[in-house]
């Protein structure tokens, strides 16, 4: 979605919020109850939930952690009944992503935080109870912090939300709000679509003596059904290794392939990192050569078992990363490898 349709977006859903604000209240009710006049008011407040980074990480990271704690702290004017501003400073967080370059695994530490502003509109459900909904920019600030540098970028996002207040008291009230952050982050520092979730609470101003009552509601409104959150589980990442004869790329130990390739065609999504390597022995331009027969020569194989082929990815990294000394046959038969590693994966249960 392009940051053009998410602003009509926006616009179009707090529009829409407002004037069904005004469509469930019943015309003939008008003569038999009064509501009061209502007064604006300022309010402030905080609020801390998860933030998750959505395709936060490349595809052939090794592990990526896009979920984090989000918190902010907010302050709002209400203009009218159904039609206010609203700022916040938020702390998005941060996305962890592990790589594997030229044999070293390096990890990648994105944060981001930043201003909001935006316009906000609110509807009376009962007495205590108010649905509301936002739409504006953040103005972020982010970092991407590397091996070797960190990297630095700002710009606007836009930015639209929606959420439940409850009154606790005429000056006290508990909400729970669902944010989404189109296009945050850049070319320059990688970029991702935010989800923020967050449990707040806000202190109405001057609001401390009584409620602004609405006008009686038919009962014909329709109930607020609650989002089902599916359970979801996990599973573990996976690592194994099979070893090969000198000189050769033949896989002749599959019996350490099997946990991998059960993994593979029982979970579609599921990627599989193939790293090849050799001993000491030769000449480095050769042993690269055959570390990268060798990755392939596993990726093939699970290939010929129905592996879908865009889930392996084989990697050849020559001499390099011994797990022991070449002083012997059987340390240089324990370097004569193949590493297979696929990420965790979260699942709903079905």
């Amino acid at each position: 979605m392009s940051k053009l349709n998410v602003i009509s977006f926006s616009f179009f859903t707090l529009v829409s919020v407002m004037f069904s604000s005004s469509a469930f209240a019943n015309p003939n009710d008008s003569e038999h109850a009064q509501t009061p006049s209502f007064e604006s008011y300022f309010y402030a407040g905080a609020k801390v939930g998860q933030m998750h980074y959505q395709n936060a990480c490349e595809d052939w990271s090794i592990s990526c952690d896009a979920n984090d704690t989000g918190y902010g702290v907010f302050a709002g004017y209400l203009l009218w009944q159904h039609l206010g501003f609203e700022t916040a400073y938020l702390d998005l967080g941060k996305a962890v992503a592990d790589y594997s370059e030229s044999g070293v695994d390096n990890r990648y530490v994105g944060t981001m935080k930043g201003w909001e502003l935006s316009a906000i509109t609110r509807m009376n459900l009962s007495e205590s109870f108010e649905l509301f909904a936002k739409a504006g920019s953040l103005y972020w600030d982010g970092d991407n912090q590397g091996p070797l540098n960190t990297i630095s970028d700002s710009d606007w996002a836009p930015m639209v939300g929606i959420g439940l207040g409850y009154a606790i008291t005429p000056s006290w009230v508990a909400r729970v709000e669902y944010q989404y952050m189109d296009s945050l982050g850049s070319e320059l520092i990688g970029g991702s679509n935010g989800h923020l979730t967050t449990l707040g609470i806000s202190y109405r101003f001057g609001r401390s003596h009584s409620k602004t009552k609405p006008a009686p509601q038919p009962m014909t409104q329709p109930a607020i059904v609650e989002p089902i959150v599916p359970a979801v589980i996990t599973l573990p990442a996976l690592a194994v290794t099979t070893l090969f004869e000198f000189d050769s790329s033949e896989v002749s130990e599959v019996a350490p392939l099997m946990s991998a390739l059960e993994r593979l065609l029982q979970q579609p999504a599921a990627i599989a990192n193939i790293k090849g390597y050799t001993d000491s022995k030769g000449h480095a331009e050769y042993n690269q050569a055959l570390s990268e027969r060798r990755a392939q020569a596993v990726a093939d194989y699970f290939i010929s078992q129905g592996v879908n082929p865009q889930q392996v990815l084989a990697h050849g990294y020559g001499e390099q990363s011994p797990i022991l000394d070449n002083n012997s046959e059987s340390h240089r038969h324990e370097n004569r490898r193949v590493l297979i590693y696929i990420p965790p994966m979260t699942l709903p249960v079905r």
